[in-house]
């Protein structure tokens, strides 16, 4: 056992009190930090007003990407966390394409392309959705630019197919 000597002692504390100070201050400053990382504010904007969107849509003459997606959908999450998250994150798309989620369900209503409240089903059958996650590209008028995306292919070949879509959508909303 060892013997420290009262002076010591006190010092040893103070210096241990000091350190876990600027222990506890470098880690709330850590968390702050980490709270202000673009990963944790990156989401993906629910629709529920068609009509805002498509003013939007119309005003930066930019395609919609609609990811119609549900309940419990293990691919809707793969889709959202390993493409479309890391597509707003990036910021390289801003000028391209304005990316939406349509959660379907029996009791989500929305505001349709002419201002009618409608149930997302409802909503989602007019563009054939029947199974999750689908992709469609429109634009502010509520047509489809290019071939609908269903489901989530090869992970590895995915994020070539959607650049393609986004590509050919805002090519062809340019040409119109």
């Amino acid at each position: 056992k060892l013997s420290i000597l009262p002076d010591k002692k006190r010092q040893l504390r103070r210096l241990m009190k000091k350190m876990f100070r600027l222990l506890a201050v470098s880690l709330t400053a850590l968390l702050f930090m980490a709270a202000d990382l673009p990963a944790n504010s990156a989401r993906l904007i629910q629709i529920t007003d068609l009509q805002k969107t498509a003013q939007l849509s119309k005003s930066k003459n930019l395609p919609i990407l609609i990811m119609f997606s549900t309940e419990g959908c293990p691919y809707c999450e793969l889709l959202k966390e390993d493409f479309l998250l890391p597509m707003i994150i990036s910021g390289d798309y801003t000028d391209k394409i304005l990316l939406r989620e349509l959660h379907v369900s029996d009791t989500d209503q929305i505001i349709d392309f002419k201002g009618h409240k409608i149930d997302s089903y409802d909503f989602a059958r007019k563009y054939a959705v029947k199974l999750f996650p689908t992709t469609i590209f429109i634009d502010s008028k509520g047509l489809e630019l290019t071939p609908k995306i269903v489901g989530v292919t090869t992970p590895s070949l995915f994020g070539g197919r959607l650049d393609s879509a986004i590509d050919k959508a805002a090519e062809l909303l340019r040409s119109k």
